[in-house]
């Protein structure tokens, strides 16, 4: 059985030196920008919602909750994995854990409202005596026969290193940062960013960020002309806090990845530092971009971006990995150079009940590209198979890329997950080498080799021979799990059972769940001649790529077995720091 440690050095983003409350200034490569993430829930919150849950006079309630109208809760209420609607009246106080909370118009609640791990929808109007206040970020916590016990998440906390340093009050802050970002690869080594970041209020409906981040690469030349250093300045001005429009701006000097829609950056990271194998290629990506976005509710957001940059092809780069370091690293593929100019609309819908470990809503993410280049240089060894050649001036292309998935839980302990995704070129002319896709494992068809399907068989070129470079035009995807959550709090000990006693003692282990799986897909050239489909055609389907597996996660730690349905391919084990999707 072949083994695939899927794992990552470091989680994008970084946190406070001494784990406060500021907003935690999380980097994103595959955006080029700097963006800002909740922070983790305030202790004295904790504190509040494990004090008010574990009440003696509190009600307890789990999963799916509504109140209709006019029906009436007497006393405080508290209501663990919502969502919660709320249509009636409650004559108390009212706490919802890691859940939305939707109010419907002439809902009630004579005390306060406190909301942690979701949000609350349907403000306008309801009567609530003590007010609302809602936290994005989740609780953790185990159970403890009717209580609830908080255990912080190890797995957040170590979500990247950094060190800050705040001034200012809870509603304008300015602090300096030290702090690692992105991951560990093998262009870039580590990268380290630092600089100011500020988070301003200048009105009561009206924010101002600012990042100026300098970037020191530490796995040697990451660009043409032998710097290690990069940059990333961002600005965004929001109007509103729960809906809003705002405009933002921003300039980057980065390395962008290829095809980051696989595995997560700290699968990624970990598998490049511990086992000497990256998952991804990457690019040098020099530029400024606008953008408009507008939130005309809670889960949807709209924007609009134009960005100009300079992409050109990073070198392999041999930076320290734990295992095999005798080996030679896969080589970082080539891209099409040259200055692109690109409009992006993009879409979101976002109703999960909780972003890290959803078990209800949808997700989905389209966004539609246009980007262009007055003097691309295409790579030569493309062989005329694979894509047609590249216009010396109006070069042109679109593409679109829609990831949709739906959580849906059918008891407290099992709940079906689905997903598909479709994306790739749109139109116009062939889209560039940095934009193109393949299928396999690690992910995701863990059955799979990796690039299994990279439609790069008539590459000649030992370049890009070597570094199995992504080709495919399109790629359509459908993954299945079901999910059914055991605990395993009791295990048998003959020794405690010779000694007269029950032989059971506690076990550590809860929270487990069994994932039975299923993936679907292909991915494909478009096109006239042998291996190409036609625009409006699909592959037949006994071509795609299909794989069942079965596996054990644990919080988002998995070990997964699969084996491929559609070919001969070996049963094939792969370990993953985060859920499938």
């Amino acid at each position: 059985m072949r083994i695939a440690l899927l794992l990552s050095l470091l989680a994008v983003g970084t946190s406070s030196a001494l784990w406060g409350q500021d907003t935690i200034i999380v980097i994103h490569p595959e955006s080029s920008g700097v963006s800002l993430e909740t922070p983790d829930l305030p202790r004295d919150i904790v504190d509040e919602a494990i004090r008010f849950y574990n009440g003696s006079t509190t009600a307890r309630l789990a999963g799916r909750t509504t109140l209709p109208p006019g029906h009436v809760w007497q006393g405080n209420v508290a209501i663990r994995t919502g969502p919660a609607m709320l249509a009636g009246r409650v004559e108390g106080s009212l706490l919802v854990i890691n859940g939305e909370l939707v109010l419907a118009p002439g809902a009630a609640v004579t005390g306060s409202v406190l909301v942690v791990g979701g949000r609350v929808r349907g403000m306008d109007s309801v009567s609530v005596a003590a007010g609302v206040r809602a936290y994005e970020a989740p609780l953790y916590y185990r159970i403890e026969g009717d209580t609830i016990v908080y255990t912080p998440s190890l797995a957040r906390r170590l979500r990247g290193l950094g060190a800050r340093q705040s001034w200012g009050t809870a509603d304008s802050r300015v602090s300096l940062l030290l702090a690692t970002t992105g991951t560990y690869n093998r262009v870039e080594g580590l990268p380290i960013v630092f600089g100011p970041t500020f988070d301003l209020r200048v009105s009561p409906q009206t924010r101002l960020r600012l990042d100026a981040l300098g970037m020191i690469r530490t796995g040697g030349q990451a660009a043409g002309e032998g710097t290690d250093v990069g940059f990333m300045v961002r600005g965004e001005l929001r109007r509103g806090e729960v809906t809003g429009v705002g405009v933002g701006a921003r300039a980057f000097d980065v390395v962008s990845p290829v095809e980051d829609w696989t595995l997560r950056n700290s699968e990624v990271g970990w598998a490049t530092f511990l086992l000497h194998r990256d998952y991804r290629d990457y690019y040098q990506n020099l530029g400024y971009a606008g953008r408009l976005f507008a939130q005309p509710a809670p889960p949807l957001v709209l924007g609009l971006e134009l960005l100009y940059s300079r992409h050109r092809s990073a070198p392999t780069n041999d930076p320290l990995a734990l295992l095999r370091n005798d080996e030679s690293w896969r080589l970082n593929p080539p891209v099409d150079e040259g200055h692109f100019l690109t409009a992006t609309g993009s879409v979101s819908y976002d109703t999960r009940n909780d972003r890290w470990d959803p078990t209800a809503g949808w997700y989905v993410r389209g966004t539609i590209e246009n980007g262009g280049s007055s003097d691309v240089q295409p790579v030569p060894g493309v062989p005329p198979a694979v894509r047609d050649s590249l216009p010396t001036s109006g070069y042109r292309y679109w593409r679109l890329w829609l990831d949709a998935r739906r959580y849906t839980r059918f008891t407290a302990s099992t709940r079906m997950n689905l997903r598909a995704l479709a994306g790739g070129w749109l139109g116009g002319d062939p889209v560039p080498l940095q934009r193109r896709l393949s299928l396999g494992g690690a992910d995701p068809f863990p059955g799979y080799g990796f690039r299994y399907r990279s439609c790069g068989a008539a590459v000649s070129d030992s370049a890009l021979a070597a570094s199995q470079v992504a080709l495919c035009d399109r790629v359509l995807l459908l993954q299945a799990e079901f999910r059914g959550h055991i605990s395993l709090r009791w295990v048998y000990d003959p020794e405690r059972d010779r000694g007269g006693s029950s032989g059971l003692m506690a076990a550590w282990v809860d929270g487990l769940d069994v994932v039975i799986f299923a993936n679907a897909g292909d991915a494909w050239l478009v096109g006239d001649g042998p291996g190409r489909y036609g625009p409006s055609r699909l592959p037949p389907l006994k071509g795609w790529l299909a794989d069942l597996g079965v596996g054990l996660d644990w919080g988002g730690f998995g070990i997964y077995v699969a084996k491929s349905v559609s070919s001969d391919e070996p049963v094939r084990a792969a370990l993953r720091l985060a859920h499938r999707f």
